[in-house]
């Protein structure tokens, strides 16, 4: 006997992503864990070695209360132009120093 589920996923953004070339990031609501739920996901769309395309094992649910803290991290995040500096290593100095 099988278990379905039918999630009622619907896609609201397909995001492309450079870090991750070949995939995209979907952002989908679904019906899960008793509600609706934020479903964050990569989907594989350039085949790999073996042929496969879909989405992969990355992502994660997320109910409405932990969407919203997401949302507000990310605003506060985005718009922190300290945040987007490269961080250099500090150079190595000798041992006699």
């Amino acid at each position: 006997m099988t278990r379905e589920h039918d999630y009622q996923n619907v896609i609201h953004d397909e995001i492309e992503t450079t870090c991750h070339p070949g995939e995209e990031l979907h952002v989908i609501t679904s019906n899960a864990f008793d509600g609706r739920m934020l479903n964050v996901r990569m989907r594989r769309i350039v085949p790999s070695k073996t042929g496969w395309t879909g989405y992969t094992k990355a992502g994660f649910f997320l109910n409405r209360t932990e969407a919203r803290a997401l949302r507000d991290a990310l605003s506060d995040l985005v718009e922190d132009d300290d945040v987007w500096i490269v961080v250099e290593k500090d150079s190595l100095r000798d041992v006699d120093e």
